[in-house]
């Protein structure tokens, strides 16, 4: 217990190290806490921006608190420190500050130099190469609604099965299709395991086509997402599917099993009717 007491406060500091990031940040903040507690007068101020900050502050550096928290998932216990207030803190410290001062000339100074400071502290987050010009209001890839808006019926919620690169996303923009599993699927951490997935994602180059067809069809899955990025071995026609659409690189499969059945029951739309026709 003992040294995993010790390990745990290791990775504590580690944390710390991290978020502050080579930056002034996390000094700046101690700074402005230690300003507002000889500064602040206001009661109600010092329980919200001292005391329940200090408090998440010792929390966090606890190392029982941290040892239970890192049983649980230790890769996000730093998000802990996203419930410190650090911009509210500095923000209102440089305005108290300002305030000391009478004359016009000494404010403006203060202002200038806490921007110059906290822009020095920072980075233009347009240049990170995970920043890219959205393409639309959802701020997701095109091809996401794209396929879909094809697979959405309006008087039912069918089931799909996707490739991989596109469930981060799927779910930001629409909740009118389920899906066999979802992007959390994808992280190694939750370890979850799918055979449709292993079906789907297992070679990097090419689709087992029948081995698709029949994990999509033990999942209930009326319909099945292709990219055409990657080859098939077999064909989909064969194992009882129909090309309903292709949309954006990626071909939409479905099981005519469930056409014949969602047709009966009038759940489907005229131009799901067409192409299984």
């Amino acid at each position: 217990m003992r040294m995993d007491l010790i390990s745990v406060t290791k990775a504590v500091i580690e944390d710390v190290v991290l978020y502050n990031n080579n930056s002034f940040l996390l000094p700046l903040f101690l700074i402005a806490l230690l300003f507002l507690w000889r500064t602040e007068k206001d009661r109600k101020l010092r329980v919200v921006l001292l005391y329940l900050v200090a408090m998440i502050g010792a929390i966090f550096l606890c190392p029982v608190y941290a040892w239970v928290g890192m049983k649980i998932d230790a890769d996000i216990y730093y998000r802990v420190l996203w419930s410190l207030p650090i911009g509210i803190l500095v923000c209102y410290s440089v305005v108290k500050l300002m305030a000391r001062f009478k004359a016009l000339a000494s404010k403006a100074l203060v202002f200038i130099l806490a921007v110059l400071v906290i822009v020095m502290n920072g980075e233009l987050v347009y240049t990170n190469s995970f920043h890219i010009k959205s393409v639309n209001a959802y701020h997701i890839p095109q091809q996401v609604i794209d396929v879909a808006d094809a697979l959405r019926l309006d008087n039912y919620k069918p089931i799909a099965v996707l490739p991989a690169e596109l469930l981060p996303f799927f779910r930001q923009y629409t909740a009118d299709v389920y899906t066999p599993y979802g992007r959390n699927i994808l992280e190694p951490a939750w370890t979850f395991h799918d055979e449709l997935y292993d079906a789907m994602e297992g070679d990097r180059n090419a689709y087992d086509v029948a081995e698709v067809a029949r994990c999509a069809r033990s999942h209930h899955c009326a319909f099945v997402v292709l990219s055409c990025a990657k080859q098939m071995n077999g064909s989909m026609e064969e194992q009882g599917y129909f090309l309903f659409r292709f949309v954006q690189g990626y071909f939409i499969y479905m099981d005519y099993n469930y056409y014949w059945v969602f047709k009966e029951q009038g759940l489907l739309d005229a131009d799901v009717i067409e192409a299984g026709g």
